[in-house]
């Protein structure tokens, strides 16, 4: 219990910022009344646009190939003729502001009676570079070495191919993203992958809401793949199967605006599921690197076969209530934070007549929303349940929440000795199940939390993790190329088998520790390498001793102010599962 004491000190301070703090919602919008809309002006700036430039930096700017002012002029969603509108004019920037391949962005206003004329202002991002990823130190290697284009020939289009292994688990990946497929509304992306266990291939098109102002969306998809999966232990696999899965689904979604920061979206689709699992043989060892004497063979912890199908219906309803700062999860980088409250319902009917393997019903439900606690600092937080239900009884039930605690303090100086731009960030998350499908678990380790531990050392069928960091910018754009920060944390958690209790008497964890941040503020999304070094607080059953330090190196921040239904990859109910390939 001795670990607890941050938790409550944690939630203490969150009840009582939000209560004494928060602040109402800002809904004012600032429109010109009758004022028209004159004309609509785009600045592209090079890479690096500083007078005075190097060979170096000079030619650099020659080899990028720069944005088309199309790709700018078709994000903003105000027109010339038409009435001008605030609220469009900040969706516009945060239409541009997604697109990792821009940064700097700005969209101004210059009044002139009854007329206005936009100017808007991006600058290019590098965009084409090695793709280089790694991370060590947790018990396991993961390296990435390919090629990457997220800006190809100035159009917005993302290409890349490289090579991966992820502990041994050897891969050759290729994607391709389109945000407007051959000029048009839609989207395509398209991913093939060729592993040492298999293969998966995917396909996502569509024409999704851009704004809240939309009307309708719709989309087709598929992903089908024949891999090895596996549960693990102690930062070992414990036991590995294989499994081949289809899925294709469709969907066509209509938007009514409620208000103009409010839109109600209603749901209908298709959609086929099948996951068929079978045990291991000698060659799906081989392929994973894995000794069969190391792991069990117990048939009884291989999963069910699954297979469903039938129509969909899901409801939302979005606010848009944006925070817009610096310093947060990156560097010099704008990034957007929804305040606004974002709720999802899905029922989705799956009947043996259509080909299930029972009849089945699953509902899913997201519900999240934020606080501004001042100007540069808000509360987030965020809960998802889903559940399956057939003629046996309730199974697969999840229940997440997470909590996001951000401050930003601004530059600190003792005396006149600058100390950087400082961030408290916070992160809790909780996750319960019941009945959990065998493939499926709730994971802590070094790239899942827990940086004093291997990567992959708890494993339950419920989770706890709540991480601490103060964080701090000291040196920015050095060179024109690099940024420099750090960060201290306190990390917290564990999970449990049995009831969620028992994570805080048998199996609570944590470390302490101190890290570096290299920022690459004028690349692609700014990304940002951490070099973070952990001092376990309790001996680990993966042999991690105590304040034994461990050195972990990765890319991207180790948590970030997003919350888990903002996330990309499957149902956002099952994002936190161990089986994603």
């Amino acid at each position: 219990m001795g670990l607890c004491w941050p938790l409550w000190i944690f939630f203490s301070l969150l009840i009582l910022s939000t209560h004494a703090s928060a602040q109402p919602k800002d809904q004012a919008n600032v429109n010109g009344q009758g004022i028209i809309i004159r004309s609509i002006t785009v600045e592209i700036r090079d890479i690096f646009d500083e007078p005075d430039l190097g060979f170096a930096y000079k030619s650099i700017n020659r080899l990028k190939a720069s944005t088309v002012r199309e790709v700018v002029e078709r994000e903003m969603l105000l027109e010339p003729g038409a009435v001008y509108n605030e609220f469009l004019r900040e969706e516009s920037e945060r239409n541009l502001r997604a697109l990792s391949f821009l940064r700097e962005v700005s969209v101004v206003p210059v009044f002139d009676g009854d007329f206005v004329d936009i100017v808007v202002s991006v600058q290019d991002a590098w965009t084409l570079f090695p793709q280089i990823g790694f991370s060590s130190g947790g018990g396991t290697k993961k390296t990435q070495l390919g090629l990457a284009e997220v800006n190809l020939l100035g159009y917005g289009k993302r290409l890349e191919l490289f090579y991966a292994d992820d502990d041994g688990r050897e891969k050759v990946e290729s994607v391709y993203k389109d945000n407007r497929f051959l000029g048009s509304k839609e989207n395509l992306l398209l991913g093939v992958f060729e592993r040492s266990d298999g293969y998966r291939s995917f396909i996502d098109y569509g024409r999704p809401f851009r704004s809240l102002g939309d009307s309708s969306s719709w989309s087709v998809n598929a992903d089908v793949y024949d891999l090895v999966g596996g549960l693990f232990k102690n930062g070992n696999e414990r036991f590995i199967y294989r499994v081949k899965h289809e899925e294709a689904g469709a969907g066509y979604a209509l938007s009514v605006a409620e208000q103009e920061n409010v839109a109600r979206r209603l749901t209908f689709g298709y959609k086929h599921k099948l996951d068929d699992f079978t045990q291991a043989d000698i060659d799906d060892y081989n392929d994973v690197n894995v000794d069969p004497n190391d792991v069990d063979q117990d048939p009884d912890l291989l999963a069910d076969d699954r297979r469903f199908s039938g129509p969909l219906v899901s409801y939302q309803r979005l606010e848009s209530d944006f925070i817009s700062l610096r310093y947060i999860d990156k560097f010099q980088r704008v990034e957007d934070y929804n305040l606004g409250n974002d709720l999802r319902l899905e029922t989705w009917i799956a009947p043996t007549v259509l080909d299930s393997s029972a009849n089945t019903l699953i509902v899913s439900m997201s519900d999240s929303d934020g606080y501004r606690l001042g100007e540069e600092s808000f509360f987030r937080h965020g809960t998802e349940l889903s559940s399956r239900l057939d003629e046996v009884g309730f199974a697969n039930t999840t229940l997440g929440t997470d909590f996001k605690l951000l401050h930003s303090f601004g530059p600190i100086f003792i005396s006149d000795v600058y100390l950087g731009r400082h961030t408290f960030a916070s992160s809790l998350e909780m996750d319960l199940s019941s009945g959990l499908d065998r493939d499926k678990e709730f994971v802590l380790g070094a790239t899942n939390g827990l940086r004093g531990y291997e990567d992959m050392t708890f494993a339950g069928t419920s989770r706890l993790l709540l991480n601490l960091e103060e964080r701090f910018y000291v040196v920015d754009d050095l060179f024109r190329i690099l940024s420099l920060g750090g960060a201290a944390f306190v990390d917290l958690g564990g999970t449990s088998t049995k009831a969620f209790g028992n994570i805080f008497t048998d199996d609570f964890y944590g470390d302490v520790g101190f890290g570096l941040r290299f920022g690459f503020p004028r690349s692609s999304g700014g990304s940002v390498m951490r070099m973070d070094l952990a001092f376990p607080i309790r001996n680990g059953p993966d042999g991690s001793m105590q304040w034994e330090p461990r050195l972990f190196i990765s890319t991207g921040a180790a948590f970030t102010s997003r919350l888990r239904n903002e996330r990309t990859g499957e149902q956002s109910a099952s994002t936190s599962l161990v089986f994603v390939p």
